[in-house]
Formats: C-alpha cells, structure tokens, sequence
C-alpha cells in the first residue's frame, strides 16, 4: 500500500508548485478560480509511481500553450508539434518538481512516468478524479489541474 497524503496538504503542495513552476518555466502567472474552458484544449496526463500512488492530468486551452512554446522557445512562429513536445517537456518539469516537494514531505521516493499528450479532453480509464485545482491565466485561459485514483481505492 502507498503513502497516503491528506488531500488538504497534496492540493497545497499540487498549488503552490503549479503556479511557481508555470511562472518560472513559462512566463505565465496561474490565478485561482475558474472561467469558462474553450473547446480548444489540450490535456497532458501521467501517472506517479513508487510510494505514492496516483495520477496527474493538466488540461490547458490550446492558446495558453502556444504562448508557452513561443516563450520556452523565443520564437514567434511555432508548429503543433512544438507545442505537443514543450507540453510535455513542461509538464516533466512540474512532475518532477512535485515529487521533490512530495518526497520533503513524506521522505518516500515517487516518480512520474513520461507524459501522455492529446489535443481535446482526457479521461484515464479505470481512474476517478478526486480534485481538480482551477485557474485561470492573465489573458483569461483556462487550466485544471486534475488529480486521479485508481477507481479500486
């Protein structure tokens, strides 16, 4: 069985590294609260392995990741499939940052597996979302940070 975090302390810490890591990566400051999602969207999905157990999916408008790719890149023009490759490489990044600050907390070692990409929605099979952590970025963007259990805990 696996570590088990109360779920006020995982959001704090699943919070504070999204917005610092989005910040410091990406140029963009994530605002708490909600707004309307676009139909153009892309999600981002991995699963967190070793001690603690669960999965991390980051849903973002499309527009929101293109002014990411354009910044990690300093370029204007940028295709698809710079897009897809610096979602990932982002969300590595924010992975990787939670399972530092996770390991601080519990000193039991995870890691994150390699992001899965796809444009639109996802929904992992044989996971239920427990939380999801809502923002919204300077230009009104929606992202939702969506935590998932296995539907067996």
């Amino acid at each position: 069985m696996g570590v088990i975090i109360p779920q006020k302390e995982l959001q704090k810490v699943l919070d504070q590294v999204t917005r610092e890591v989005t910040e410091k990566v990406a140029g963009i400051r994530l605002y708490e609260g909600a707004v309307s999602p676009g139909k153009d969207r892309c999600t981002v999905y991995s699963t967190c392995e070793g001690g603690l157990h669960f999965s991390l999916a980051l849903s973002v408008e499309t527009s929101m990741l293109i002014r990411l790719t354009r910044h990690i890149m300093q370029e204007k023009e940028v295709t698809a499939q710079n897009v897809e490759d610096f979602t990932k490489d982002f969300f590595s990044v924010l992975c990787g940052n939670i399972a530092a600050w996770l390991f601080q907390i519990t000193r039991v070692a995870s890691r994150f597996g390699p992001p899965i990409f796809k444009r639109g929605s996802l929904r992992p099979e044989g996971q239920n979302s427990r939380f999801v952590l809502e923002y919204f970025s300077g230009q009104n963007e929606c992202v939702q940070l969506i935590h998932y259990i296995s539907e067996a805990e």
